[in-house]
Protein backbone atom coordinates (compact mmCIF):
# COMPACT_ATOMS: atom_id res chain seq x y z
CA UNK A 1 0.00 0.00 0.00
CA UNK A 2 2.88 2.46 0.82
CA UNK A 3 4.49 1.82 -2.11
CA UNK A 4 1.63 2.02 -4.85
CA UNK A 5 0.66 5.86 -2.93
CA UNK A 6 4.54 6.34 -3.53
CA UNK A 7 4.34 5.42 -7.10
CA UNK A 8 1.47 7.75 -7.35
CA UNK A 9 2.91 10.67 -5.80
CA UNK A 10 6.20 10.28 -8.05
CA UNK A 11 3.39 10.44 -11.25
CA UNK A 12 1.69 13.31 -9.86
CA UNK A 13 4.42 15.67 -9.15
CA UNK A 14 6.24 14.32 -12.47
CA UNK A 15 3.29 15.07 -14.61
CA UNK A 16 2.74 18.47 -13.31
CA UNK A 17 6.68 19.07 -13.74
CA UNK A 18 5.63 18.12 -17.27
CA UNK A 19 2.86 20.29 -18.10
CA UNK A 20 4.49 23.50 -16.73
CA UNK A 21 7.54 22.84 -19.22
CA UNK A 22 5.05 22.63 -21.99
CA UNK A 23 4.19 26.14 -21.75
CA UNK A 24 4.33 27.74 -24.71
CA UNK A 25 4.80 31.75 -25.55
CA UNK A 26 4.27 34.14 -28.29
CA UNK A 27 6.93 36.20 -29.90
CA UNK A 28 5.24 39.36 -31.75
CA UNK A 29 7.88 41.58 -33.42
CA UNK A 30 7.11 44.75 -35.57
CA UNK A 31 8.95 46.65 -37.40
CA UNK A 32 8.27 50.51 -38.10
CA UNK A 33 10.01 51.39 -41.29
CA UNK A 34 11.20 55.53 -41.63
CA UNK A 35 13.18 55.80 -44.84
CA UNK A 36 12.91 53.05 -47.17
CA UNK A 37 9.03 52.27 -47.82
CA UNK A 38 10.11 48.78 -50.07
CA UNK A 39 11.65 45.69 -49.69
CA UNK A 40 10.98 42.86 -47.17
CA UNK A 41 12.61 42.21 -43.88
CA UNK A 42 14.48 39.05 -43.52
CA UNK A 43 14.17 37.50 -39.68
CA UNK A 44 16.29 34.77 -38.40
CA UNK A 45 15.35 33.80 -34.60
CA UNK A 46 18.19 31.89 -32.34
CA UNK A 47 17.78 29.49 -29.61
CA UNK A 48 21.88 28.83 -28.48
CA UNK A 49 25.33 30.25 -28.43
CA UNK A 50 26.31 27.22 -30.78
CA UNK A 51 23.28 28.03 -33.83
CA UNK A 52 23.45 32.07 -33.63
CA UNK A 53 24.04 33.51 -37.01
CA UNK A 54 24.47 29.47 -37.93
CA UNK A 55 21.42 28.00 -38.00
CA UNK A 56 18.03 29.49 -37.17
CA UNK A 57 15.64 28.05 -35.20
CA UNK A 58 13.31 29.96 -37.21
CA UNK A 59 13.59 32.24 -40.10
CA UNK A 60 10.96 34.70 -41.70
CA UNK A 61 10.59 37.13 -44.82
CA UNK A 62 8.06 39.78 -44.25
CA UNK A 63 7.25 42.73 -46.93
CA UNK A 64 7.12 46.21 -45.99
CA UNK A 65 3.54 47.63 -46.35
CA UNK A 66 2.53 51.11 -45.49
CA UNK A 67 5.61 51.52 -43.41
CA UNK A 68 5.98 48.36 -41.32
CA UNK A 69 6.45 44.35 -41.35
CA UNK A 70 5.17 42.11 -38.38
CA UNK A 71 6.33 38.62 -37.42
CA UNK A 72 4.49 36.11 -34.79
CA UNK A 73 5.77 33.53 -33.31
CA UNK A 74 3.75 30.92 -31.47
CA UNK A 75 4.08 28.04 -29.78
CA UNK A 76 7.98 29.01 -28.06
CA UNK A 77 9.19 27.32 -24.98
CA UNK A 78 10.01 29.37 -22.47
CA UNK A 79 13.87 30.83 -23.09
CA UNK A 80 16.49 32.38 -23.75
CA UNK A 81 16.53 33.50 -27.51
CA UNK A 82 18.38 36.26 -29.64
CA UNK A 83 17.86 37.50 -33.42
CA UNK A 84 18.94 38.91 -36.33
CA UNK A 85 17.03 41.01 -39.25
CA UNK A 86 17.97 42.88 -42.19
CA UNK A 87 16.19 45.11 -44.35
CA UNK A 88 16.30 43.49 -47.78
CA UNK A 89 15.70 46.53 -49.91
CA UNK A 90 16.09 45.03 -53.23
CA UNK A 91 14.76 41.52 -52.21
CA UNK A 92 17.57 39.48 -53.34
CA UNK A 93 17.38 37.06 -49.75
CA UNK A 94 21.07 38.48 -49.38
CA UNK A 95 21.87 41.20 -46.99
CA UNK A 96 24.66 43.28 -49.59
CA UNK A 97 27.55 44.36 -47.92
CA UNK A 98 30.12 46.83 -49.66
CA UNK A 99 34.18 45.35 -50.83
CA UNK A 100 35.31 45.00 -47.89
CA UNK A 101 32.17 43.53 -46.15
CA UNK A 102 29.96 46.51 -44.33
CA UNK A 103 26.48 46.03 -44.89
CA UNK A 104 24.84 47.95 -46.97
CA UNK A 105 21.30 47.42 -46.02
CA UNK A 106 20.18 47.98 -42.44
CA UNK A 107 20.49 45.75 -39.93
CA UNK A 108 20.28 44.41 -36.59
CA UNK A 109 20.22 42.23 -33.18
CA UNK A 110 18.01 41.97 -30.56
CA UNK A 111 18.30 43.40 -27.26
CA UNK A 112 19.53 46.95 -29.91
CA UNK A 113 22.81 45.19 -29.99
CA UNK A 114 25.16 46.43 -33.15
CA UNK A 115 28.16 44.65 -32.16
CA UNK A 116 31.81 46.19 -32.56
CA UNK A 117 34.37 44.79 -35.46
CA UNK A 118 31.28 42.42 -36.14
CA UNK A 119 28.44 41.54 -35.04
CA UNK A 120 27.61 40.69 -31.09
CA UNK A 121 27.74 37.86 -28.93
CA UNK A 122 24.78 35.61 -28.55
CA UNK A 123 24.67 36.66 -24.69
CA UNK A 124 25.03 40.50 -25.62
CA UNK A 125 21.57 40.15 -27.69
CA UNK A 126 20.19 37.41 -25.22
CA UNK A 127 16.20 38.35 -24.59
CA UNK A 128 14.29 36.11 -21.75
CA UNK A 129 11.05 35.25 -23.24
CA UNK A 130 8.96 33.45 -20.40
CA UNK A 131 5.58 35.49 -21.28
CA UNK A 132 4.16 36.64 -24.00
CA UNK A 133 6.24 39.44 -25.57
CA UNK A 134 6.19 42.27 -28.07
CA UNK A 135 9.24 43.97 -29.35
CA UNK A 136 8.92 47.00 -31.72
CA UNK A 137 11.59 47.80 -33.29
CA UNK A 138 12.61 50.97 -36.06
CA UNK A 139 14.42 50.93 -39.07
CA UNK A 140 15.90 53.77 -40.64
Amino acid sequence: MKYNLTVLLVIIITSLGFSQSEEKMTLNVEFEVTKHQKGQIVFALFNSAESFLKKPLIADIAKVENGTAKFVFSDLPKGTYSFSYYHDLNENKELDTNLIGIPKEPYGFSNNQKGSFGPPSYEEANVLIEKNISIQLKIK
